[in-house]
């Protein structure tokens, strides 16, 4: 296989390394496949090559998944879940799972690595399509902050889990699904909201390319 680094990301510079190198993936951030989609020169870019990558880094709105998958051939484009404490990630959905679980979800977990739904207050485990704090345990989580034990022990519990302060839960098939995170929820009502819930709804309107609540 063969690698097209680019320096920084620009999705002009993106644009031309797929249409010069017929490159086959892309790994990267929603924001920037968001980018790519909006540019001036996407209409002309060759994408036939085109067939999986990895979308990472931040929660991705299932509009822009499915655009991906449909404009820019990337039809075995997989999501991986986790975060810099956590690397190279928790959880990854498979190219041969069904489209909607790999727009929907952020898969299963990977290899060696222990996923589970807690009750954030309590730490019990909570039961399927419930939302709770997601937790992991693994060779992948990290010793620790540098010098900051306090942190550590405020991240990693004394069993080893890594709280990763995500909502999240998990369905009856072991696939999980971010909801938000525990301190964005917003409490209206009596009701508990969660603004990727709202974000994933506006963004489905065709005059909105981004947005954050």
């Amino acid at each position: 296989a063969t690698m097209s680094p680019i320096p920084s990301f620009s999705p002009k510079k993106s644009l031309d390394c797929v249409q010069k190198e017929k490159i086959t993936c892309i790994n990267g951030v929603p924001t920037m496949f968001i980018a790519m989609m909006g540019h001036e020169d996407f209409a002309a870019t060759d994408f036939s090559h085109m067939r999986t990558g990895i979308m990472a880094g931040s929660p991705c709105p299932i509009k822009v998944m499915e655009d991906v998958v449909e404009k820019m051939n990337m039809s075995e484009i997989t999501i991986v879940f986790g975060q810099t404490e956590s690397s190279p990630g928790c959880t990854q959905s498979r190219v041969d799972d069904p489209l909607e679980l790999r727009v929907q979800t952020v898969g299963r977990p990977l290899p060696g690595i222990e996923c589970k739904i807690v009750n954030p207050e309590t730490g019990e485990e909570l039961p399927h399509g419930v939302d709770g704090e997601f937790v992991a345990r693994g060779y992948n989580i990290m010793k620790g902050y540098y010098k900051m034990p306090e942190a550590t022990a405020a991240a990693i519990d004394e069993n080893g889990w890594l709280h990763t302060g995500d909502l999240a839960q998990r369905d009856a098939k072991g696939y999980f699904k971010i909801t938000g995170r525990i301190r964005d929820m917003i409490i209206r009502g009596g009701e508990n909201i969660y603004p990727k819930e709202i974000e994933d709804f506006i963004y489905t309107h065709p005059k909105v390319s981004d947005v954050q609540v």
